[in-house]
């Protein structure tokens, strides 16, 4: 097995995603995220070290506020920790101070060994699949679940395998977690934190754009995160 480590430009993903993924830096191990960008507003959830989440620091307020809250971010939260489920998953929204931001594309490129981590890419293969379609004509759903990666019509290509070594340990990534994904390249970005590994890529149809984060370490997948936030 090769360890398909791809860099892409970082431009081009910072420019074409609004919504970009990034972890906390926090001493105490959790970054509270408030209902307002300020410190006496209600906290609404905690995210906790090495789990990925959007921010978005294109917060747009009056002139006057502008100074006030231009030291906070608004995030955006997955409530569901593998990103499963027929749409987009539902997101805690809310703020946290920029101080606590840690950008992933930002931390420095991982290029030690004993990290592998590849697809196996295979064409879309229809037999079998419960396809819902909308109006008999747009594809809502395949097996029940979102179809990332296109905008309304069949996929071309799909993810037969996923192949993981993390410090010298298989991980088995069950089809459960890629079975939703389409149009998928081989071109990855990764980032490593304590002993966390963070495999970062973008993929689509042309239209179809979204984002997946895998969150792995030696014991086994920690989080996926999939969609965009534009």
């Amino acid at each position: 097995m090769k360890s398909l480590i791809s860099f892409l430009p970082v431009v081009l993903i910072t420019n074409m995603a609004i919504g970009q993924v990034a972890i906390i830096q926090d001493e105490d191990g959790f970054t509270n995220v408030r209902a307002e960008p300020n410190g006496q507003a209600a906290v609404i959830h905690r995210i906790y070290d090495n789990e990925v989440f959007w921010y978005d620091n294109e917060v747009f307020w009056d002139d006057e506020e502008i100074n006030k809250y231009q030291d906070w971010v608004s995030v955006y939260v997955p409530k569901s920790k593998y990103s499963l489920g027929c749409s987009q998953q539902a997101l805690i929204i809310g703020f946290i101070h920029k101080s606590r931001l840690r950008p992933i594309l930002q931390m420095p490129a991982y290029q030690g060994g004993g990290f592998q981590f590849d697809y196996s890419i295979t064409a879309f293969d229809s037999r079998d699949r419960i396809i819902d379609r909308h109006e008999g004509q747009w594809i809502t759903a395949i097996d029940g679940r979102h179809v990332w990666g296109t905008d309304g019509g069949l996929p071309t290509t799909q993810i037969s395998n996923v192949d993981a070594i993390v410090e010298g340990q298989r991980i088995n990534i069950n089809e459960a977690f890629y079975i939703d994904l389409f149009e998928c390249n081989s071109g990855f970005f990764i980032r490593k934190n304590g002993d966390t590994y963070f495999v970062y890529q973008e993929n689509s149809d042309g239209a179809g754009f979204y984002e997946i984060v895998w969150v792995l370490t030696r014991d086994g997948l920690k989080q996926r995160l999939v969609g965009s936030i534009l």
